[in-house]
């Protein structure tokens, strides 16, 4: 699977200063980001390149000296400076709920 390069891109400059106390640990999460981006609807199985590749990934997430507030600071502060550049950002929240229990729609499958 080719990894696309506006995905690679992306990742590249929003984590620029990501450290997680190991430049390995770096690369991999860099990769697996990229992994992620470009396929963002895919399982962690489906967007990586086979067992191996699907394994390590688990074992990086499983790994208890990576605290994902660390992953996810530089994405945070790329945030905040982009959003500092505006006079007006909204954030919203969408806390719509669907709930068709009880509806048999054919053709959809279990609900």
């Amino acid at each position: 699977m080719k990894i696309r390069d506006d995905a690679g891109a992306w990742v590249d400059e929003e984590f620029e200063t990501l450290d997680l106390g190991d430049p390995r640990r770096d690369r991999r999460a860099k990769e697996l980001l990229k992994r992620f981006a470009s396929r963002p609807t895919a399982s962690i199985p489906g967007a990586c390149e086979g067992w191996s590749e699907t394994i390590a990934a688990y074992r990086f997430l499983g790994n208890e000296h990576i605290d994902w507030r660390h992953m996810m600071q530089p994405h945070w502060d790329r945030t905040t400076a982009r959003m500092g550049q505006l006079p007006v950002v909204l954030c919203i929240a969408d806390t719509t709920e669907l709930n068709f229990n009880g509806q048999d729609i054919e053709g959809a499958g279990p609900l």
